[in-house]
């Protein structure tokens, strides 16, 4: 089976080279990890739930501390300089060690890591810094990877191999610009992987990778916009599929402190003259959905849609919201929005209409990504915005980023101790969460801050031949590539 991959990857050192192509979709999926997430016909998506990869079970016996019990029945793959020895509790120490190396791309994952211990025959500790949430969720990151010390001593690094690793596959050959993947015959997991080789070709060219794909000559790959509405109609050849990529999609964000919004009844007036629901069927066909943008365990984990359309969609109460603020119509507002595409500015124009239409003057500015990401994320130079966030890879990396005081974004410019101490409560919360993150994302809409319209999904499309689709493409996952398998 060939899979097209969507870039090159520059190096095999999955550590060092910040590339999800590297880990998800090249020589990266060859290694293991502590821990995975969840993917398979049963999960629904989006899932950031994780479960054991190499290890057996986990404990947390107080709040700083993770004690892991590892499989004993894993080996490397047998290929020099390993030669198919045991995974030892010190293979794993020494690569997350590696992974938090000062300055290399992977160590913000483990920032609150203070310490990991190999303690034989198979047991690692890992003690945390702080209380951390999310840190199970950075051991199951696609970068989190299992390397053996042996390999990263030939050359001192892993740019140009030896990969060799514990998961599924083994890295059989790399020829004409194909890397070739066969089954590991030492892989712990019964039934797994069921394909007897997988081929993956980059090719970073959307057009040319859809045309290589309606060609025939691959089996699966990822599809930009432009291509998706390219595609045959379903059931005509093709399998496709809109996979939520949580932690990515479109924010609409308003500048809290400088007047008129700096009046909770004009910013709660912005949001109640829009109808984001309208704008994603309308413009975005319907791929997405909703939300405040925070990156959930669950669909479950989130407000309600119910509750959520509380606070859009009323043009009646945006009027009176203004009047409460003492305003008419003709209240100015400048929407920046990012131009990443027709799609995108056709979005802005929607919503300066929806804001027009309940009495403010709205101009909007179309800025390059670029632009977009010094006058937005750096410089915070706007009233309202409409673009990409930044890199959000679970719930306390956007909250802290995005919403509280002192965070790296802080998008609003908002300051506010009571949101500060609610994202700070669920951040080290190991009971009860879910419902303080439900009061986090009811805090922000109540106060209109910002919201996610569109969140961000990965299109994928395959042959009739392809059987056991499953993938959850969040934090560069990729052991749905093992359960595969070609349709009888």
């Amino acid at each position: 089976m060939l899979l097209a991959a969507a870039d090159y990857w520059s190096s095999r050192d999955v550590h060092q080279d910040v590339s999800g192509v590297l880990a998800s979709q090249g020589p990266g999926i060859v290694y293991s990890r502590l821990l995975r997430l969840r993917s398979g016909p049963g999960v629904a998506l989006p899932s950031l739930e994780v479960e054991c990869d190499l290890c057996l079970e986990w404990q947390h016996p107080d709040p700083l501390t993770y004690v892991f019990r590892l499989r004993e029945d894993v080996r490397w793959q047998d290929l020099p300089p390993l030669g198919a020895r045991p995974l030892s509790p010190r293979d794993v120490a020494f690569s997350l060690d590696r992974l938090r190396t000062p300055g290399w791309p992977g160590a913000v994952l483990l920032a609150s890591m203070a310490s990991v211990e190999a303690t034989e025959p198979a047991t690692v500790t890992i003690r945390l810094a702080s209380s951390d949430a999310d840190f199970l969720l950075a051991l199951a990151h696609g970068q989190a990877k299992v390397v053996a010390p042996e390999a990263v001593a030939l050359r001192g690094d892993l740019r140009e191999g030896p990969t060799v690793g514990t998961g599924p596959w083994v890295l059989a050959r790399e020829e004409l610009g194909q890397a070739v993947f066969r089954p590991n015959p030492r892989y712990h997991e019964e039934g797994v992987p069921s394909l007897q080789e997988l081929r993956i070709v980059p090719i970073a060219d959307n057009q040319t990778r859809l045309a290589a794909f309606l060609a025939g000559q691959v089996d699966m790959t990822v599809v930009d916009e432009v291509g998706w509405e390219r595609l045959p109609p379903a059931g005509q050849g093709v399998g496709r599929g809109a996979f939520p990529l949580p932690g990515t999609g479109l924010l609409f964000g308003l500048r809290a402190t400088a007047s008129p919004l700096d009046s909770l009844p004009v910013r709660q007036a912005v949001f109640q003259a829009m109808d984001p629901w309208e704008a994603l069927e309308s413009v975005w066909r319907g791929r997405g959905s909703v939300g405040v943008g925070v990156p959930l365990f669950s669909p479950q984990w989130g407000l309600r849609q119910e509750e959520l359309r509380a606070y859009f969609g009323n043009q009646a109460k945006a009027a009176g919201l203004l009047s409460q603020a003492g305003l008419s119509r003709g209240v100015p507002l400048t929407l920046t929005v990012a131009d990443f595409g027709d799609r995108y500015l056709a979005l802005g124009r929607k919503f300066q209409g929806f804001l027009q239409e309940a009495g403010f003057a709205v101009s909007t500015e179309a800025v390059n990504p670029r632009v977009y990401a010094e006058r937005v994320w750096r410089d915070r130079d706007y009233q309202a915005f409409l673009g990409p966030l930044p890199p959000a890879q679970g719930p306390n990396a956007f909250l802290y980023g995005l919403l509280h005081s002192r965070g790296r974004w802080r998008l609003s410019g908002y300051e506010d101790p009571e949101l500060d101490r609610l994202i700070e409560a669920q951040a080290v919360a190991l009971d009860g969460r879910q419902e303080m993150l439900v009061g986090v994302e009811r805090y922000v809409l109540e106060r209109a801050l910002l919201f996610m319209p569109v969140s961000g999904s990965s299109l994928w499309v395959w042959k009739p031949r392809v059987a056991d689709l499953y993938p959850n493409v969040a934090n560069w996952e990729y052991f749905h590539w093992a359960r595969l398998r070609v349709k009888e």
